[in-house]
């Protein structure tokens, strides 16, 4: 189904994004975001909502100055509600670019939506997006939560929500779109450039497609496994709630007998939240397995009474006190 502005409109409106304060945009230039720029300066127009359109300069090419400014040129005429701002990037000599060029990005255009009293920065990742997301993280073995996909919205931070209205969105409808709105926009040459992982995994994407395994019925498995990551977090809440008897910034205590009630799934999630608010400025978390073993090492003490082991992972120590059934989680030089 080609995409309209009225299908868009009926997007944002079910997703409860967008009101009369401004908005973000991060635009490339590529046809995806100029795509959804150009829906949302139409969308603004009738509202009366001011854009403020983010173009990354990274560094990486030489030629990506001059892009960043044709943009600007691009969008001068589009509307008076959208004003067009360049972010540049001094990059680091690192070998894993890519990731660090992301985290850049997002870093650069949230500390501009937190000066600019912005909430909603949208962005163009679209269904093709989301069946290369989950791909790669099938291949890095991710669990429910990363094989759930991106979501529509989500938390950037306290102030800040990530949107994403195009993800029921083909990248052959935006380049329709951008044919026939006559909308310009760039080819960026990375798309070609096998020595990254996402479009080896495009390549891939395709013959998958011949088996059936189509971006679509990826994106669909995305949004179920998303609905119950969903459950399993408000089960998780719950049950966290009710185990924590001591908690502060420095640490948290769970009554054992109450934990153990709970299914693995959710006692896992009660120690990666514990994490989380023991670390809540930590750029990354433990990884899984480590965590995993943690929660088996508690099964065997719950079920066969194998002596819990005192042990550290990510800053936290983990501590066991059998004559007053409690798991202590203390923040390490707290």
């Amino acid at each position: 189904m080609s995409i309209t502005l009225g299908n868009f409109e009926e997007t944002l409106e079910a997703l409860g994004v967008g009101g009369a304060g401004p908005i973000a945009v991060a635009v490339s230039g590529g046809p995806d975001s100029m795509a959804l720029c150009w829906l949302l300066s139409r969308w603004a127009v009738e509202r009366g909502v001011k854009i403020h359109v983010l173009t990354v300069d990274h560094g990486l090419r030489p030629e990506a100055a001059e892009e960043a400014i044709q943009v600007g040129a691009w969008l001068g005429g589009w509307s008076q509600q959208v004003e067009h701002h360049i972010l540049r990037w001094k990059t680091p000599a690192d070998t894993a670019i890519q990731e660090e060029a992301r985290k850049a990005r997002y870093g650069l255009m949230a500390e501009y939506c937190r000066v600019h009293d912005i909430r909603h920065l949208f962005l163009a990742h679209h269904r093709d997006d989301q069946a290369e997301t989950v791909l790669f993280r099938l291949a890095k073995g991710s669990g429910l939560d990363g094989l759930s996909g991106m979501q529509a919205v989500q938390a950037y931070d306290e102030d800040l929500s990530l949107v994403r209205p195009l993800l029921d969105c083909g990248k052959a409808e935006l380049l329709e779109l951008c044919g026939v709105e006559d909308i310009p926009y760039f080819e960026d040459p990375s798309n070609a450039n096998s020595d990254f992982a996402r479009v080896r995994l495009r390549e891939a994407r395709r013959v998958l497609e011949e088996e059936g395994l189509t971006s679509k019925r990826l994106a669909v498995t995305a949004q179920r496994l998303g609905r119950a990551r969903r459950a399993l977090e408000d089960l998780s809440a719950q049950a966290y709630q009710k185990a924590v008897i001591e908690s502060d910034t420095k640490h948290i205590v769970f009554k054992i007998n109450i934990l153990f009630m709970q299914p693995e799934e959710v006692i896992l999630r009660c120690l990666l939240k514990a994490l989380s608010v023991l670390r809540p400025t930590s750029d990354y978390a433990p990884r899984m397995e480590r965590v995993e073993v943690i929660l088996y090492d508690l099964i065997s003490f719950q079920k066969d009474r194998v002596a819990f082991r005192k042990r550290t992972l990510g800053g936290v120590v983990f501590a066991m006190d059998e004559d007053l059934g409690v798991l202590r989680l203390t923040r390490e030089h707290s």
